[in-house]
């Protein structure tokens, strides 16, 4: 049999599982299988299923239906790696030999297969054409979802975001119901601003002893200062401040 006039008339399908980093919608175990499942039946243009045998093929996903440069390759020659055909049937895992994992499946791929056929060497007949569209199971249109919502919708912990909304509501609530404090904002120095549970706000300090304590060198610096009331220090020395102004 002529290898140019073999070809896979009938796929099973490929199955797709995406898992969505910082978001998952089930628990997902770190040793998940990182490869595709692709089966098909082997057969001529008459449609006539090829003998049995171990056959070398070239697994290819490409950005693009057509030309483009593959952006994973999968070469199955050996004589250890071949695979096996029985009545035209034949499975196989892509990415079992060279790791499928660092390619980015959130954009439209297609799958090209190149026959070498049973001989040793092979005999390559060009890439078959058209290319097979990747699609996805059922399942994985929620996989980019939590509780319905797009993925787009939640702030990363790892990178730079924008938090950003139209409604007429707090944008922001947080709420401590531990023992812990409320907010804690740092830098590459330590602390710039920290909210504790008892509602003390600190600028440059964890651990603010008032409402509102400022620790630095830069002080406060502000166009207008008002102090209402009395605040007493109850010291021998002390002094107060009624209903002091700045402006």
């Amino acid at each position: 049999m002529n290898i140019l006039k073999r070809k896979i008339y009938f796929l099973t399908g490929i199955a797709i599982l995406i898992l969505v980093t910082g978001a998952s919608v089930f628990a997902a175990s770190s040793s998940f299988n990182k490869q595709i499942n692709y089966q098909g039946k082997l057969g001529n243009l008459a449609g006539v299923t090829v003998a049995d045998g171990d056959y070398a093929m070239i697994f290819r996903l490409y950005t693009s239906s057509s030309g483009a440069t593959p952006v994973w390759t999968e070469t199955w020659t050996s004589t250890t790696t071949r695979i096996t055909v029985t009545s035209g049937l034949f499975s196989t895992l892509l990415g079992s030999l060279d790791s499928i994992a660092s390619v980015n499946f959130n954009q439209d791929l297609y799958l090209g297969v190149t026959m070498g056929g049973s001989s040793t060497p092979p005999v390559w007949d060009p890439e078959m054409t058209p290319r097979k569209r990747l699609g996805a199971v059922p399942s994985a249109f929620v996989a980019d979802t939590l509780d319905g919502l797009d993925s787009d919708s939640f702030l990363r912990s790892d990178d730079s975001d924008t938090m950003a909304s139209s409604s007429a509501g707090t944008l922001l609530t947080l709420s401590q119901t531990g023992a812990g404090n409320i907010l804690s904002l740092q830098n590459t120095t330590g602390a710039v601003l920290t909210v504790t549970n008892s509602g003390n706000v600190g600028i440059g300090t964890t651990s603010p002893y008032a409402a509102l304590s400022v620790v630095g060198a830069s002080g406060v610096v502000a166009d207008h200062y008002s102090a209402t009331g009395t605040a007493t220090n109850t010291a021998a020395s002390g002094w107060n401040i009624s209903a002091g102004c700045f402006a």
